[in-house]
């Protein structure tokens, strides 16, 4: 057992590697068909039968990605063509079929079943309900938000992309979460042509190996996204070592997003956000509600549809979509319900500092002592249990609400 499980490990920092590598613009070392059939006691499902819990979720995972990586090739390739998305939509159709088709062989006779599985206590149809009221209650909020002082600014100009990392550096600093003091922390912030449009975190090895990749952007966007990576990275960076392969990699997948979801609302502060962009608090917070509500609301506009893909028959493919292209960023993974489980948490946990820490508690090292307390529990919890281990209240719609910028 002991020895699958380190086999695991090394498959998953070789896959991760090359995640890593082509979202940094550079070609990977080595393909992960190779990789998949070096790592055939992980990838080739053989080993389910014997194992159970978390761990055999991860060899799933495992099996999926190797079973689906011929078609997220075909995927590749046929969008660096220049493909319609009329086109990559049918790829992406049949892709979501063969996941459920292989997910049934593998026990679970939807890809719900497994997403409740890798998530155990979330309600998903709760989450459609809540999503819905999201998007009906933040409306009047959004159109708020774009009529007010600097609703309609990008802040491209005050906060340019050779900026950005040093605006992190500065809210990070008052808490004692340097960047610069954790060795086992990669940054990349060299700008690249195929370097991926949006900042990410990437863990080969937790908590060995970890890379934060700035993205060659500017905006408030950009830095969202940045703050965002940053929490994920530092989660994985202070993940104790201690832990199980379980606890460190194969927890609840919104947990990672639910602490860049935490970091992200750091910028969200209108009094530090309005010092690293030289602006008003009025105009720093009119941008940064319009960009969160508009994010918020094409993440909650996402939910019912995925719930519809994960709910079909196995080996059965979508029969329409919402827009040409929808299904990029829409699957049966239910990506969206993740984050919006994480970004409920990054509300009312910023909410949480600003209670117990004062107004402007990323001047304090307490706040940066309770993070890395919190980060050195891997995935031991899902975002629901840390909200109640807190005492932050109920995740859902009222909390994406309560999220929003208050000066």
């Amino acid at each position: 057992m002991a020895e699958l499980r380190a086999r695991y490990e090394s498959w998953r920092e070789a896959r991760e590697r090359v995640r890593l590598a082509r979202g940094r613009g550079l070609e990977p070392d080595e393909q992960p068909e190779r990789i998949d059939d070096a790592y055939g006691d992980v990838t080739g499902g053989g080993a389910l039968a014997r194992e159970e819990g978390r761990f055999r979720l991860g060899l799933v995972q495992a099996a999926l990605a190797s079973e689906l990586r011929d078609a997220d090739a075909r995927i590749a390739r046929r969008s660096a063509a220049g493909a319609s998305a009329d086109e990559l939509d049918e790829l992406r159709a049949d892709r979501v079929a063969e996941r459920s088709a292989a997910l049934a062989r593998f026990g679970f006779a939807t890809a719900r079943k497994f997403a409740e599985a890798l998530r155990p206590g979330v309600d998903f149809d709760y989450w459609r309900r809540e999503a819905e009221r999201f998007l009906a209650n933040s409306d009047s909020r959004l159109r708020d938000a774009e009529r007010g002082p600097g609703g309609s600014a990008t802040l491209g100009a005050e906060l340019p992309s050779g900026r950005l990392r040093a605006a992190l550096d500065f809210a990070l600093e008052g808490m004692q979460l340097e960047l610069e003091r954790l060795p086992m922390l990669e940054i990349d912030g060299e700008p690249r042509p195929d370097k991926l449009a949006l900042s990410f975190a990437v863990a080969p090895r937790v908590p060995d190996d970890v890379w934060l990749v700035q993205a060659n952007a500017s905006g408030v966007g950009a830095a969202s996204e940045l703050f965002a990576a940053a929490g994920m990275a530092l989660h994985a960076a202070f993940t104790s070592p201690a832990l199980a392969l379980e606890k460190r990699v194969l927890g609840d997948p919104g947990t990672p997003l639910a602490f860049g979801e935490a970091l992200r609302a750091l910028l969200c502060e209108p009094a530090l956000g309005a010092t690293l962009a030289g602006l008003t608090r009025e105009h720093f917070a009119g941008a940064v509600r319009r960009a969160r509500l508009t994010a918020l609301r094409q993440t909650a506009s996402r939910v019912a549809t995925e719930l519809r893909l994960a709910e079909l028959d196995a080996g059965a493919a979508p029969g329409s979509w919402d827009e040409p292209g929808f299904l990029g960023s829409a699957g049966p993974a239910l990506s969206s319900v993740d984050a919006l489980r994480a970004a409920a948490f990054g509300g009312l946990f910023a909410r949480g500092l600003r209670d117990r820490f004062g107004r402007e508690y990323w001047k304090s090292r307490a706040p940066g002592e309770l993070w890395k307390e919190l980060w050195n529990t891997g995935t031991s919890y899902g975002p629901e249990e840390l909200a109640r281990e807190l005492s932050l209240g109920p995740l859902g719609s009222e909390a994406l609400l309560e999220g929003d910028v208050a000066l």
